[in-house]
């Protein structure tokens, strides 16, 4: 739709899913016990998650262009450097081409 952002959409629906990391509908907060419901809640995961990963690796990008460490990075993330490293190193400037 013109004019709306696609981070804005990403906001509604993470809002969407409220509830939904409660196993239970009757939980508080609940979510709807329906497969449609369920289907639209897949959708709305796929979008945040989409949009977490750009902004992953944008931080990531800016992190190590202001001299922080694979080390430093994967701490922050709960991986392991080698994780970190061959996940991103592409992104390092610094990195020789493979």
């Amino acid at each position: 739709m013109r004019g709306r952002s696609v981070w804005q959409d990403g906001r509604r629906a993470w809002n969407r899913l409220n509830g939904w990391h409660q196993r239970s509908p009757g939980a508080t907060p609940g979510h709807p016990d329906t497969g449609e419901a369920a289907l639209r809640a897949l959708q709305d995961i796929h979008a945040a998650r989409s949009l977490l990963e750009i902004a992953e690796i944008n931080a990531v990008r800016t992190a190590r262009a202001h001299g922080h460490s694979w080390s430093e990075i994967a701490a922050t993330l709960h991986i392991t450097r080698q994780t970190a490293w061959e996940k991103w190193r592409d992104l390092d400037s610094c990195n020789p081409a493979e």
